[in-house]
């Protein structure tokens, strides 16, 4: 069976960013990866402020399109230290951890550089590696990264490939 494959597309910059779906490693949350990406998803990400090298896509559940599930996703897969080109998905319960909006909590990771952690101001956190960065889209990565430190937050459009 073919892998799977998502790309994370930066319009205002002309950058898709392709990733390799780990569904043997990490089923649930490759499938909600997948089913965000099945309706062209676009989502609000901003340059992470605790975790280091990392592009932080906040999706509480009240966001959330039509469609996509929103059932907890059990650690699979899981770190604290994310390595560069990991697409990682966090799942945080209403309540767990101060400073979220109301309700469930999703949160997906673009991890463009080496020196990662999940130390957050309420604590370590786990997330699961749910899906891998292709090799030759990390400069766009990185670019994307550039222009969110320079000009502030933007938008990037799911899809799948």
């Amino acid at each position: 069976m073919t892998a799977r494959r998502i790309a994370f597309v930066q319009e205002g910059l002309g950058t898709s960013v392709e990733c390799t779906l780990l569904e043997d490693l990490a089923p649930r949350s490759a499938e909600f990866l997948w089913s965000l990406a099945a309706n062209g998803a676009s989502v609000g990400v901003n340059h992470a402020i605790w975790t280091g090298p990392e592009l932080s896509i906040p999706l509480p559940v009240s966001s959330l399109p039509e469609g996509v599930s929103v059932a907890p996703v059990p650690l699979e897969n899981a770190t604290s230290y994310p390595r560069q080109g990991d697409v990682v998905l966090a799942w945080l319960a209403a309540g767990s951890a101060r400073g979220l909006p109301p309700g469930d909590f999703f949160d997906i990771g673009l991890f463009y550089d080496e020196g990662a952690r999940l130390l957050m101001p309420f604590g370590w956190l786990q997330a699961n590696v749910a899906a891998q960065v292709a090799a030759h889209s990390l400069p766009l990565l990185r670019a994307i990264a550039l222009d969110i430190r320079q000009h502030g937050s933007s938008k990037l459009r799911l899809q799948r490939l």
